[in-house]
């Protein structure tokens, strides 16, 4: 059996199709053939899916697992991987090119790349969030990362790649300590580059490779999801000495202006980012 170059590690939970997709996608586009491996941390409540991936793919290593957050599931799949490197993959994106061979060809012609990620886009092929600011949240900082999105333009050391697509050297990966696994979802990537950055090694995002990514197609529960982001930001801004309650404020005037927006416009997203606004407001107020 040859040596495995890259593990591709999933986090499923509950959305059995997304995951089928994101795994047919895979092997499909796979062009190191069997130096290729893919695991799955299914986080899931019951066992539909870890019965059936189980069943229908035989060359899938898959674990259950309790549902103790993104960043925890992931550690637990890198625990089992024979790769030197990593691929940690969200269950709701589809490959769309052979992708494997070019990462491996990235972090050997360069061994101070720590990680990447590649261009994120829809099912049309539109562009979406590959990246973002590791801290800035506010009205001046969204513009500015919108622009640096469509120019492709990505600044290691200010901003971090989006956890739906991580290449990662293994080694890299475990000196800098691993996902944080206080923090259940959301802030986990900002958490990394922080820590990758310690190490002196680099992050990168290349716009030759796409990935399709269903962005929040694996989110049941819209307030759930934004109580969650919020824990994990007041967790994060403790960690690094930042001020939640002001990063929370940013937060909530940028909504005020995108409501503005939407009303005018007549948007359907008006009413979810009223929503959003109060829920936060909320949040601050119990915490």
């Amino acid at each position: 059996m040859s040596h495995v170059e890259i593990s591709v590690i999933t986090v499923s939970y509950n959305n059995l199709q997304i995951l089928i997709d994101c795994i047919e996608s895979i092997y499909k586009f796979n062009d190191i053939g069997n130096k290729l491996e893919v695991i799955v941390v299914d986080n899931s409540p019951e066992s539909n899916i870890f019965d059936y991936i189980q069943q229908k793919y035989t060359e899938v290593k898959i674990v259950k697992n309790d549902n103790n957050g993104f960043g925890e599931a992931n550690n637990v799949g890198v625990t089992f991987a024979k790769g030197k490197y990593l691929l940690f993959l969200n269950p709701d994106t589809i490959l769309i090119e052979p992708i494997f061979k070019f990462a491996i060809d990235k972090f050997e012609q360069d061994k101070e790349l720590g990680g990447f990620g590649v261009k994120l886009v829809d099912l049309k092929y539109n562009r979406n969030t590959s990246f973002q600011y590791i801290d800035k949240c506010g009205f001046i900082d969204n513009q500015i990362i919108k622009l640096c999105r469509k120019l492709d333009l990505f600044i290691d050391g200010k901003m971090c790649i989006i956890g739906a697509d991580i290449f990662m050297n293994k080694e890299v990966f475990y000196d800098c300590g691993m996902f944080d696994e206080n923090i259940f979802m959301y802030s986990e990537e900002a958490d990394l580059a922080r820590r990758i950055k310690c190490l002196k090694k680099k992050m990168a995002y290349f716009k030759e490779k796409s990935i399709i990514h269903l962005e929040g197609k694996t989110v049941s529960n819209k307030q759930i999801d934004l109580e969650r982001r919020m824990e994990s930001q007041k967790y994060y801004c403790g960690k690094y000495g930042l001020n939640f309650k002001k990063m929370i404020n940013s937060q909530i005037r940028y909504n005020y202006f995108k409501m503005i927006i939407y009303k005018v416009t007549h948007s359907k997203k008006y009413g979810i980012c009223k929503n959003n606004i109060n829920l936060m407001k909320e949040f601050c107020k119990e915490k």
